[in-house]
Protein backbone atom coordinates (compact mmCIF):
# COMPACT_ATOMS: atom_id res chain seq x y z
CA UNK A 1 0.00 0.00 0.00
CA UNK A 2 2.93 2.15 0.51
CA UNK A 3 3.27 3.09 -3.38
CA UNK A 4 -0.67 4.26 -3.04
CA UNK A 5 -0.83 7.85 -3.67
CA UNK A 6 -4.22 8.78 -5.51
CA UNK A 7 -7.03 6.98 -3.80
CA UNK A 8 -11.07 7.35 -4.26
CA UNK A 9 -13.47 6.49 -1.61
CA UNK A 10 -16.80 6.82 -2.76
CA UNK A 11 -20.05 8.25 -0.55
CA UNK A 12 -23.66 8.40 -0.93
CA UNK A 13 -24.24 9.64 2.27
CA UNK A 14 -25.48 6.76 3.88
CA UNK A 15 -23.61 5.98 7.86
CA UNK A 16 -21.94 2.78 5.79
CA UNK A 17 -20.47 5.41 3.53
CA UNK A 18 -19.59 7.44 6.56
CA UNK A 19 -18.01 5.06 8.64
CA UNK A 20 -16.35 3.62 4.87
CA UNK A 21 -14.44 7.29 4.65
CA UNK A 22 -13.12 7.40 8.43
CA UNK A 23 -12.16 4.17 8.05
CA UNK A 24 -9.98 4.89 4.83
CA UNK A 25 -8.70 8.13 6.35
CA UNK A 26 -7.22 6.19 9.03
CA UNK A 27 -5.72 3.34 7.14
CA UNK A 28 -3.65 5.88 4.94
CA UNK A 29 -3.84 8.95 7.68
CA UNK A 30 0.35 10.32 7.79
CA UNK A 31 0.34 8.50 4.16
CA UNK A 32 1.13 11.54 2.09
CA UNK A 33 -2.14 9.94 0.38
CA UNK A 34 -4.29 12.50 -2.32
CA UNK A 35 -8.09 11.23 -1.03
CA UNK A 36 -10.67 12.44 -3.61
CA UNK A 37 -14.02 11.76 -1.99
CA UNK A 38 -16.61 11.15 -4.41
CA UNK A 39 -20.84 11.14 -4.68
CA UNK A 40 -22.41 10.66 -7.80
CA UNK A 41 -25.70 12.15 -8.46
CA UNK A 42 -27.58 9.97 -10.69
CA UNK A 43 -28.83 10.95 -13.71
CA UNK A 44 -31.16 8.45 -15.39
CA UNK A 45 -30.94 10.46 -18.96
CA UNK A 46 -28.70 8.53 -21.29
CA UNK A 47 -25.09 10.60 -22.27
CA UNK A 48 -25.68 12.86 -25.36
CA UNK A 49 -29.43 13.45 -24.11
CA UNK A 50 -31.36 16.61 -25.12
CA UNK A 51 -33.78 18.14 -23.64
CA UNK A 52 -33.95 21.50 -25.29
CA UNK A 53 -34.64 23.73 -22.09
CA UNK A 54 -32.85 25.87 -19.84
CA UNK A 55 -34.16 24.80 -16.57
CA UNK A 56 -33.05 21.13 -17.42
CA UNK A 57 -28.94 22.33 -16.91
CA UNK A 58 -29.97 24.94 -13.98
CA UNK A 59 -31.59 21.88 -11.87
CA UNK A 60 -28.57 19.60 -12.52
CA UNK A 61 -26.32 22.87 -11.40
CA UNK A 62 -28.50 23.25 -8.72
CA UNK A 63 -28.23 20.05 -7.37
CA UNK A 64 -24.71 19.59 -7.78
CA UNK A 65 -23.97 22.13 -5.83
CA UNK A 66 -26.25 21.25 -2.98
CA UNK A 67 -24.63 17.91 -3.43
CA UNK A 68 -21.28 20.06 -2.94
CA UNK A 69 -22.61 21.73 0.39
CA UNK A 70 -23.58 18.17 2.00
CA UNK A 71 -20.65 16.22 0.89
CA UNK A 72 -18.65 19.32 2.42
CA UNK A 73 -20.90 19.02 5.48
CA UNK A 74 -20.70 15.12 5.32
CA UNK A 75 -16.63 15.09 5.17
CA UNK A 76 -16.05 15.37 8.82
CA UNK A 77 -13.92 18.03 9.87
CA UNK A 78 -11.07 16.19 11.00
CA UNK A 79 -10.70 14.94 7.81
CA UNK A 80 -10.90 18.22 6.17
CA UNK A 81 -8.47 19.84 8.02
CA UNK A 82 -5.79 17.45 8.27
CA UNK A 83 -2.78 17.52 6.19
CA UNK A 84 -4.11 14.63 4.02
CA UNK A 85 -5.13 16.41 0.38
CA UNK A 86 -8.74 15.94 0.29
CA UNK A 87 -10.84 16.65 -2.37
CA UNK A 88 -14.46 16.56 -2.82
CA UNK A 89 -16.01 15.69 -5.94
CA UNK A 90 -19.74 15.53 -7.01
CA UNK A 91 -20.61 14.36 -10.39
CA UNK A 92 -23.76 13.32 -12.40
CA UNK A 93 -24.32 9.77 -14.11
CA UNK A 94 -24.39 6.10 -13.95
CA UNK A 95 -22.47 5.84 -10.63
CA UNK A 96 -20.50 2.96 -11.07
CA UNK A 97 -19.56 4.32 -14.46
CA UNK A 98 -18.55 7.67 -13.05
CA UNK A 99 -16.50 6.40 -10.31
CA UNK A 100 -14.68 4.41 -12.91
CA UNK A 101 -14.21 7.51 -15.36
CA UNK A 102 -12.98 9.55 -12.55
CA UNK A 103 -10.54 6.76 -11.40
CA UNK A 104 -9.29 6.81 -15.05
CA UNK A 105 -8.94 10.41 -15.38
CA UNK A 106 -6.97 11.38 -12.43
CA UNK A 107 -4.58 8.32 -11.76
CA UNK A 108 -6.68 6.83 -9.09
CA UNK A 109 -4.57 3.65 -7.86
CA UNK A 110 -7.06 2.56 -5.38
CA UNK A 111 -10.75 2.80 -4.96
CA UNK A 112 -12.42 2.67 -1.94
CA UNK A 113 -16.09 2.03 -1.06
CA UNK A 114 -18.70 0.33 1.25
CA UNK A 115 -20.25 -2.91 0.84
CA UNK A 116 -23.67 -1.12 1.32
CA UNK A 117 -25.26 1.89 1.54
CA UNK A 118 -28.29 2.23 -0.31
CA UNK A 119 -31.89 1.19 0.58
CA UNK A 120 -33.19 -1.95 -0.97
CA UNK A 121 -35.46 -0.55 -3.56
CA UNK A 122 -32.44 1.65 -4.84
CA UNK A 123 -30.15 -1.02 -5.11
CA UNK A 124 -32.91 -2.95 -7.32
CA UNK A 125 -33.53 -0.21 -9.38
CA UNK A 126 -29.49 0.99 -10.33
CA UNK A 127 -28.57 -2.28 -9.44
CA UNK A 128 -25.15 -3.05 -6.90
CA UNK A 129 -22.81 -0.25 -7.52
CA UNK A 130 -20.02 -2.09 -5.40
CA UNK A 131 -20.28 -5.28 -7.29
CA UNK A 132 -19.89 -3.24 -10.70
CA UNK A 133 -16.92 -1.15 -9.38
CA UNK A 134 -15.37 -4.22 -8.07
CA UNK A 135 -16.05 -6.25 -11.60
CA UNK A 136 -15.26 -3.30 -14.04
CA UNK A 137 -12.17 -1.39 -12.10
CA UNK A 138 -8.97 -1.72 -13.60
CA UNK A 139 -7.43 -0.57 -10.23
CA UNK A 140 -7.36 -2.79 -6.96
CA UNK A 141 -10.49 -1.86 -5.02
CA UNK A 142 -11.04 -2.01 -1.40
CA UNK A 143 -14.49 -2.73 0.06
CA UNK A 144 -15.33 -1.81 3.24
CA UNK A 145 -17.57 -3.85 5.66
CA UNK A 146 -19.12 -2.14 8.62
Amino acid sequence: MSNVRKILVAVDFSEDSRKTLQYAFDFFQGCGVEIHVVHVIYDPLPAGSYIPHRSVDEMEKSAVDLAMEDLKKFISRKVLTSEEKVEPVVLCGTPYAELLDYGKKHGIELIVIGSQGMSRLEKMLLGNVTDKVVRKSSVPVMVYKG
